[in-house]
């Protein structure tokens, strides 16, 4: 079974999803809302593929303050949580400006210490001229707190919320968002693709059907309510994703 849901849009970016390419119709590096978004069913091959990327029972060692973070604590405080190595390792910060400060010089990659230090120069009050269906001021300026170069998903719709946030590597990585502690699975609910190029993958676990998964396109693209894509099995992808493709 496969769905297509077309965003009602009036611009739409270039995107890159797998295998799929769509011409850009907007300015380079300028956010939009997503392309033609692509949720369907993987197949066997494809499920025991992804389950088997991760240990979900291997948790990732999440960080704040020089502390670890205790799964009881609730992220001790922290609004995000970023990924600063190919070991999956996170370290949580209070504020975007703290999350940045020590990014740009210790993220793991050179884009995604370039994207940090970029956030930092920026204009607090600057926003950038973006398109969306009855756009609201605050979900303008949040998507912006993702840096360039950067994946985020957040928990809330809007760019609101506590967020998950992975650098851009040479290939792609695997993360079951239950690793984390405490866990983010099935609580997703907005994503901004902050790159030019590679799509991401959102899966969501079943028993007894196959699995569904989403393509994000990137190409700079902003999906602000996950209420809004249609699912497979009926509903909406809100609250659906185990694991993610970044």
């Amino acid at each position: 079974m496969r769905i297509r849901t077309l965003l009602t849009i009036a611009a739409i970016g270039s995107v890159a999803l797998t295998g799929v390419t769509v011409a850009p119709s907007m300015a380079a590096d300028e956010p939009g809302p997503g392309p033609e978004i692509v949720s369907d069913v993987l197949t066997p091959e494809e499920e025991a593929q992804v389950h088997a990327a991760v240990d979900p029972a291997d948790k990732v060692d999440m960080y704040y303050k020089g502390e670890k973070v205790d799964p009881a604590s609730d992220w001790k405080g922290a609004n995000m949580c970023v990924e600063v190595s190919e070991d999956g390792t996170m370290q949580c910060f209070g504020s975007d400006t703290e999350a940045n400060k020590f990014l740009a010089a210790h993220a793991p990659t050179a884009a995604a210490r370039a994207g940090a230090k970029r956030a930092l120069a920026a204009k607090p009050a600057a926003t950038q001229n973006v398109t969306m269906v009855a756009p609201q001021e605050a979900a303008i300026q949040r998507y912006q707190d993702c840096p360039s170069s950067y994946v985020c998903l957040w928990q809330n719709s809007n760019y609101s919320g506590r967020r998950l946030q992975w650098p851009t590597y040479d290939t792609a990585k695997t993360r079951h968002l239950d690793q984390y502690s405490p866990s983010f699975r099935d609580k997703a609910s907005s994503a901004f693709v902050n790159r030019p190029q590679r799509g991401v993958e959102l899966y969501d676990f079943r028993s007894g059907i196959p699995d569904p998964h989403l393509f994000l396109g990137a190409g700079y693209s902003l999906y602000s309510n996950f209420t809004s894509i249609d699912y497979t099995y009926g509903g909406s992808w809100n609250d659906k994703a185990d694991a993610i493709k970044f």
